[in-house]
């Protein structure tokens, strides 16, 4: 009798075991021995990280515990992404309307990216229990 394909979460070590760890999951969620007989509990495999809604991030947004460190982050990120795309324009001054739009998305994205990652943050610790 055929045996139905191995899945992700009977198999972790395919290749896969390790996108828990980069999705947030504990490291004491992944299996140690990746031999024949190493497989996910169901409570391992139902286990998915905490997610930011729509909503969370909004209010995110105008929560100013997190705004010092997203314009850190957008003038250090944005600075060196705005060096590499516009740099020579700018330098030899050709920078039109659309590219001072992209430069300010240089700065703008690295902002957002900054406020959704500390809200991910304060929402995992929210979740965790206190010992």
């Amino acid at each position: 009798m055929l045996a139905a394909p191995p899945t992700p979460e009977t198999t972790p070590c395919d290749g896969l075991h390790t996108l828990p760890l980069y999705l947030g999951g504990e490291r004491e969620s992944l299996p140690t021995d990746c031999g024949s007989s190493s497989v996910l509990t169901a409570a391992q495999s139902r286990a998915h990280p905490t997610t930011v809604t729509l909503a969370d991030y909004r209010h995110s947004l105008r929560n100013p515990a997190f705004v010092p460190q997203a314009v850190r982050m957008a003038l250090i990120i944005g600075s060196l992404v705005f060096a590499m795309n516009h740099g020579k324009a700018l330098l030899q001054r050709e920078m039109d309307r659309d590219r001072w739009l992209s430069g300010a998305l240089s700065f703008v994205t690295p902002y957002l990216v900054s406020i959704y990652g500390q809200a991910q943050c304060q929402i995992r610790r929210s979740d965790e229990p206190e010992p």
